[in-house]
């Protein structure tokens, strides 16, 4: 299916600076696409550049101002360099949006190099942190702001396989609770959105290699996904990057150490 253009909705967060990690074809570029299409401008981080360059093209094209810097979040230096380079273009800095990630090596306990555990949560927990460490001083001067940072239905449920992954979610969404609790007086909100499966690219390859492996079509698989959901459907990563834009913006200023689930219902907490 065809994905219509992402066009200017509203002013929502007109005046708004966003930094976004983790830009890729999936919930990074549909999150930056979001917040463009409700006003804001956007410093876009990534370890490929060609990712970023198509993504602030889209960007640009919604009419909103954007800057790219190649960004490993694993990196100190790296994170201060991305969060400066949008206090340098914009003179300020109002929303930090943590997406980048590292996948699993979809290995049992028993089997896995602990070390591959280790690098699945210096990516998702302190690759993370660092990217707080770095925006946080630009939040402060801005007299506050929001981060919002990316988790997963696997800290909640944790898939058979994906220890590593889990494990780091489940440490990502405590770390969130620290991070509201001590820069509350900060006026910096810190919250975290916790996707289940979510329609787009990662998706779409899962769906593609179950259906060759179990020899069934991918709406077989599909129908199997959507089985256990009330709404009947896997939300869309662009569905998800709407509670993303809800969390940046001024309509969840009450809002701090929370965990919205985005999972169509299936699973409630």
């Amino acid at each position: 299916m065809t994905e219509e253009p992402t066009t200017r909705i509203s002013n929502l967060l007109q005046g708004k600076v966003a930094i976004v990690s983790g830009i890729g074809p999936g919930l990074g570029r549909q999150a930056a696409l979001a917040l463009a299409a409700h006003g804001a401008d956007l410093v876009l981080g990534a370890r490929k550049q060609a990712s970023l360059d198509a993504v602030a093209e889209e960007v640009a094209a919604i009419g909103a101002k954007v800057v790219t810097r190649s960004t490993d979040i694993t990196d100190q230096a790296q994170c201060d360099a991305l969060a400066a380079a949008g206090a340098e273009a914009f003179g300020h800095v109002d929303v930090l949006v943590n997406n980048a990630f590292r996948f699993d090596v979809f290995q049992s306990f028993d089997n896995v190099d602990i070390d591959q555990w280790e690098k699945i949560t210096s990516t998702n927990v302190f690759g993370t942190l660092k990217m707080c460490k770095a925006v946080v001083p630009h939040l402060k001067a801005a007299g506050g702001g929001s981060i919002v940072n990316i988790a997963s239905m696997a800290a909640r449920k944790p898939p058979i396989l994906q220890g590593g992954y889990a494990t780091s979610k489940g440490g990502l969404l405590t770390a969130t609770k620290v991070l509201a609790g001590e820069l509350g007086a900060a006026h910096i909100r810190v919250n975290a959105v916790v996707p289940g499966w979510m329609a787009g690219p990662s998706v779409d390859m899962y769906l593609q290699m179950t259906a060759q492996s179990r020899g069934i079509s991918e709406e077989e698989v599909l129908q199997e996904l959507c089985e256990p959901v009330p709404l009947g459907m896997i939300p869309s990563d662009r569905e998800v990057a709407g509670t993303i834009v809800f969390l940046a913006s001024s309509l969840s200023a009450a809002i701090t150490g929370q965990a919205i689930d985005t999972n169509g219902g299936e699973l409630m907490v």
